[in-house]
């Protein structure tokens, strides 16, 4: 009888049973493995361009952290999380319509904070701008720059949390 070059070899149609399944474990194994690794490069993908710190002005935890965050604000409130420390200016003034830009003015003069619309309308009038002026450039003039980001982005999501228990009904005391 011909013997497939695939077919595991063995004594006993139990150890061949036995080699078989082992071959299949491990081919399952390297499925699921691969698969962990393309998720894991799809959520990198995905994460590029949330944070934008060329003067590394931010340390690897608070990027981490702020990843982290606009993973939960993407899936809590379906906004997108842009955060420019530095650098260019973005060309596009508007955020979009479903994106919170944060961008930090390197000369602590002109950060801002711009919010979709659907945020914008939710929170106090005039916030963005206070963010941006009051937190954002504020911090950055007094050399705290980390820090200014950091409670801004704070600041954002505990008025966010806020405006959605309002909109739920919930009373805040």
């Amino acid at each position: 009888m011909k013997r497939f070059f695939f077919a595991p070899r063995g004594g006993s149609p139990w150890e061949r049973l036995l080699r078989g399944a082992l071959l299949g474990a491990v081919f399952a194994l390297v499925i699921v493995a691969y698969r962990k690794d393309i998720d894991a490069v799809i959520e990198k993908a995905q994460a590029t361009g949330v944070v934008a710190d060329p003067g590394q002005a931010l340390s690897r935890e608070d990027r981490a952290m702020i990843l982290e965050l606009a993973q939960e604000m993407r899936g809590r409130f379906g906004l997108e999380l842009r955060v420019r420390v530095g650098g260019e200016p973005p060309v596009d003034v508007a955020a979009g319509p479903k994106t919170a830009l944060f961008y930090v003015d390197p000369a602590c003069r002109a950060s801002r904070v711009v919010l979709a619309p659907l945020a914008a309308s939710a929170l106090p009038a005039g916030f963005a701008e206070d963010l941006g002026r009051e937190h954002l450039d504020a911090n950055c003039r007094q050399g705290r720059l980390r820090e200014g980001v950091l409670a801004a982005l704070g600041l954002f999501v505990d008025s966010l949390d806020a405006a959605a228990g309002r909109g739920k009904g919930e009373q805040r005391q």
